[in-house]
């Protein structure tokens, strides 16, 4: 029998900078031999640049080839892992964006608008080579560029260019973004109920629940849920309430008793048991950790994938 440890994905999970819409990654911390980092996901939006080397982006079992000058765009919550060939050193830069927020902050009056970019783009991740699409290309550049350098008004003008990003983006799928979305086929049987464990958290959520939102059978459900995020469904829709959770912590200092309850617990001592499962402190120790407005936040959370 294996061991379980191989079988795990890990959630990462980074707080925004207070009022920001991005978190950039940069410098030589991202310069390194890529593969020994476990398939993982984010919660937030991830865009990212190489600068130099090559290897695999990895889906599950779905891979497709990088280089320099290639820019990834993975959804929230979508597993995958970066594989550099063996013995080559990489360069990759990373954005984190908070898609949802840009949205509502700047079109709240059009939610047909932000309906339509959230399905239309963030349901599948891309793989984009930086000579197809140089707007892209630039527009990525120059948000990492501003959280470099940090020149005078630079938080105004990465949210300009998150605005210009938002319209390559849709530009993007206008020109037929089937054509570099990986993986697509799988995750779209069950965006369904990813959609809906993202506005229904704080309710009951039972296996048929996210079955019915994806027209298919409670045992086929489970079985492509697992391919394609590499976790149980009921394992990922308590990722979210923690998720949701910290969230709520950083913001307000929610009460225990009422958090468990916001979040979708039904008691505080499962709340408690499983924020110290994923996040490996309690959320009084977390918050003393993490509650101080830190420009870099974030948890590594292992969740065995199960059968």
């Amino acid at each position: 029998m294996g061991s379980r440890e191989e079988q795990y994905v890990e959630f990462r999970y980074y707080e925004m900078p207070m009022g920001r819409y991005d978190l950039a990654l940069l410098g030589e911390e991202w310069v390194r031999q890529y593969g020994t980092d476990p398939l993982h996901f984010h919660n937030y939006l991830e865009i990212g640049y190489c600068y130099y080397g090559s290897g695999y982006l990895r889906f599950g079992d779905e891979k497709k080839k990088y280089h320099k000058g290639s820019i990834t765009i993975i959804p929230a919550n979508f597993p995958h892992r970066t594989q550099g060939e063996a013995g080559e050193i990489q360069r990759w830069e990373y954005l984190f964006i908070d898609i949802a927020g840009v949205l509502k902050k700047f079109y709240e009056d059009n939610q047909p608008f932000r309906e339509r970019f959230m399905r239309r783009l963030l349901h599948s991740p891309c793989l984009i080579d930086e000579k197809e699409n140089c707007s892209l290309a630039s527009v990525v550049k120059a948000v990492l560029e501003e959280n470099r350098a940090h020149r005078p008004h630079y938080k105004d003008a990465v949210n300009g260019y998150l605005l210009v990003l938002i319209q390559e983006m849709l530009r993007l799928g206008d020109e037929g973004v089937s054509k570099i979305n990986l993986y697509e086929s799988q995750l779209e049987k069950i965006r369904g109920a990813l959609e809906y464990i993202e506005t229904h958290y704080a309710d009951e959520i039972r296996i048929r629940d996210l079955a019915r939102e994806c027209y298919v059978s409670e045992s086929y459900f489970r079985k492509i849920f697992v391919q394609c995020m590499n976790v149980l469904p009921l394992e990922y829709v308590n990722l979210v309430r923690i998720q949701k959770a910290c969230d709520l912590l950083q913001q307000s200092g929610e009460a225990i008793e009422s958090l468990a309850r916001k979040v979708g617990f039904t008691s505080q001592s499962t709340f408690m048991r499983n924020f110290k499962k994923y996040v490996g402190d309690t959320p009084k120790q977390w918050l003393l950790k993490n509650g101080n407005g830190s420009e870099y936040v974030n948890y590594h959370t292992k969740v065995l994938k199960g059968w």
